[in-house]
């Protein structure tokens, strides 16, 4: 029996089997199911030959479609694809970024705010840990004492005895540092440190546009 002859008695029981037991995902449509489903079957058919068997094509077109009703395709067979057939009809689900989830206080917001990082760039955290460790390396001990009370956010009061100045010195030499710091690091630097990450500017760009729409909509 010549594999030609095979697979034209398999195509009309996998056509058959496709439109009646086998899922569809996604944009599948039968044609495009008995494609693969021919596929696997020539598959079946060749490792049968080679291993001395014989089979008829009501055999091969019962395990093709049990195959494609698994969720294997010609392509393969990947559970931890989501978007292959195999794990969608185990159970895993596609959804949009865009779409909404809502907070313990009530807002919504989209799952790729969820799933994004709240910390810097990388890239940018090490340019100003380089920076500062460059700027930290110049400063005296009086300078470094009163930089580590405003990181620790302690009053510089608490300075007076160890260091043992003045609380007029202290504040004059905590202006001193401030002049230091952005003449080293820019007079921006304040701002730098202060501001969102870049990328969140397109996220909060698109809450901001929807939430004008609503209240148009809801006038």
């Amino acid at each position: 029996m010549n594999q030609e002859y095979m697979l034209q008695e398999v195509a009309p029981r996998l056509r058959a089997g496709i439109g009646s037991s086998v899922p569809r995902v996604g944009c599948e449509d039968e044609a495009e199911l008995l494609q693969d489903g021919l596929v696997l079957a020539l598959g079946l058919l060749q490792s049968t030959e080679r291993r001395g068997k014989k089979v008829t094509p009501g055999n091969i077109a019962y395990y093709s479609i049990k195959h494609l009703r698994a969720g294997r395709r010609s392509t393969g067979y990947r559970k931890n694809d989501a978007l292959h057939p195999a794990a969608q009809l185990n159970g895993c689900r596609v959804y949009s970024l865009e779409g909404s989830v809502a907070t313990e206080d009530g807002e919504e917001i989209s799952f790729g705010e969820t799933l994004a990082s709240q910390a810097d760039d990388p890239a940018v955290e090490a340019g100003r840990r380089l920076d500062w460790q460059a700027l930290w390396q110049k400063l005296d001990e009086v300078a470094k004492a009163i930089l580590r009370a405003l990181v620790d956010g302690s009053e510089l009061t608490r300075l007076v005895s160890s260091l043992k100045l003045s609380r007029s010195s202290l504040q004059t030499r905590k202006n001193q540092l401030a002049a230091q710091i952005r003449e080293y690091l820019g007079e921006d630097i304040l701002r730098q440190v202060q501001e969102h990450p870049g990328w969140r500017n397109g996220l909060e760009a698109t809450r901001e546009r929807i939430a004008c729409r609503w209240e148009r909509q809801a006038a």
